[in-house]
């Protein structure tokens, strides 16, 4: 009896601070912007609609876009960037895109393996001796970005401090045991992963460059991406004012609970089928969301989750994969052969052990069905996304400044617009 009126007292609390509030914000005029192509209309209409019905966050900002055959057919933005300072949502607005910083981060490192610096089925430890060390010996590039390697967090914290000291970074993580065997199984390797894809990168690069500096000077500033991994302070003001629901991950998946994947991924957690998401968290001290409002740590090269861009940047670099690879003017970003490896050579979804949940990754990309079609991409916590299609040679790009309880690829906000893209393609090619 007294675990139900203690279970009932916390449930009470949560919709008493979660909702409540709300009651009482005085709505802001709603802002929107931007442009699509001719066929495309319906997308910017169900935006607009999106903002007046509560879809979208009134007290945050987003911005959507989307390329086709290359080229860009929607474009669009609203809100605000920060609603306390009444700084609207502009078309340069960049926002913390989180764990889409991973799909990123897989682009670099299929780049290497384009070029022929890198192979997906040699060792991390023949790149990176140091790596071999507590059984790590016969973890392959694949494994690693397959999310199989048993890395999901280090025997230290990973501080800012050891974020901005690449060799000590290095050394912790070449020290650390995998949690599982290696290859048994796959789990989320939520901050880790680009990490460890990192420190592979500066080995196998013939300039020894970071994830972050590898993707300015090989993909940024060459394809015009406007994204940053390792935000210049110079840049810091275009960055959306963090928002809404970063109070920690038990609040988020309660607010979230009318979703059957936050439904399952609480339970997971409740019963300990993902333990080790309570593990990873406690290694990493910077997870409280507010961190991620600091110019200090966005500055810092952190490749799981600290890429900050413009939806416009996400759709773009996607676009391109989709394309095959390519711009519609002929500059090539990654070979056909290499396109053909992420969904060609994916596994079907099983069971994953740090979220709860049946996921597929493979290479880095996250893999996904819509309507039967697959896609390669990320999503980022709070509701980001990136994704492409390279059968309809579609993308698209999420962002915003509201962290909504969305955060495993299920964000109505995406969703909707996605399925309104779709549509407007289906009515384009039925003509």
């Amino acid at each position: 009896m007294a675990f139900m009126k203690s279970a009932l007292l916390v449930c009470i609390t949560a919709v008493a601070v979660l909702y409540l509030p709300n009651l009482w914000t005085k709505p802001l005029p709603v802002l929107i912007s931007g442009t699509t192509a001719p066929g495309f209309e319906p997308v910017l209409q169900l935006y607009r609609e999106n903002f007046a019905n509560g879809v979208e966050y009134p007290i945050g900002g987003s911005a959507f876009s989307v390329y086709y055959k290359g080229s860009k057919v929607v474009d669009i933005w609203g809100g605000y960037a920060d609603s306390e300072a009444l700084r609207p949502w502009m078309e340069n607005t960049m926002a913390v895109v989180f764990s889409t910083t991973k799909g990123v981060a897989a682009t670099c490192m299929a780049l290497l393996v384009d070029r022929g610096q890198l192979d997906y089925d040699r060792t991390v430890a023949s790149y990176w001796p140091e790596f071999a060390q507590e059984g790590k010996e016969n973890i392959t590039v694949r494994m690693l970005l397959n999310h199989e390697g048993g890395l999901s967090y280090t025997t230290r914290d990973i501080t800012e401090e050891l974020l901005g000291d690449q060799e000590a970074l290095s050394q912790v993580l070449a020290e650390s045991p995998p949690v599982w065997e290696p290859g048994t199984a796959h789990g989320y390797h939520a901050l880790t992963f680009g990490l460890y894809a990192s420190q592979l990168l500066r080995r196998a690069d013939p300039k020894h460059r970071t994830l972050g500096k590898f993707f300015k000077e090989e993909i940024a500033e060459p394809f015009g991406i406007d994204f940053f991994i390792g935000t210049p302070f110079e840049s810091f003001y275009r960055v959306g004012r963090l928002t809404g629901d970063i109070s920690g991950i038990w609040s988020t998946l309660i607010k979230g609970l009318v979703d059957p994947m936050n439904r399952e991924m609480l339970v997971s957690m409740v019963t300990g089928k993902n333990k080790d998401i309570f593990t990873v968290l406690e290694r990493y001290p910077l997870m409280a969301m507010e961190n991620y409002r600091r110019a200090e740590v966005l500055a810092l090269e952190q490749p799981s989750a600290t890429g900050v861009g413009t939806a416009r940047a996400v759709a773009k670099l996607y676009g391109i994969l989709a394309n095959g690879g390519q711009t519609i003017e002929g500059q090539r970003l990654l070979s056909e052969d290499i396109m053909s490896k992420f969904i060609g050579e994916s596994k079907a979804p099983s069971f994953d052990r740090s979220i709860g949940l049946e996921t597929s990754f493979n290479l880095g990309y996250e893999i996904t069905k819509i309507g039967g079609v697959e896609q390669f991409g990320h999503p980022g916590s709070g509701g980001m996304q990136g994704r492409a299609d390279p059968q309809c040679k579609l993308s698209f790009g999420y962002v915003s400044s509201y962290h909504s309880p969305f955060g495993i690829g299920n964000d109505p906000r995406f969703s909707a617009l996605q399925k309104a893209t779709y549509e407007c393609l289906n009515n384009l090619e039925g003509q």
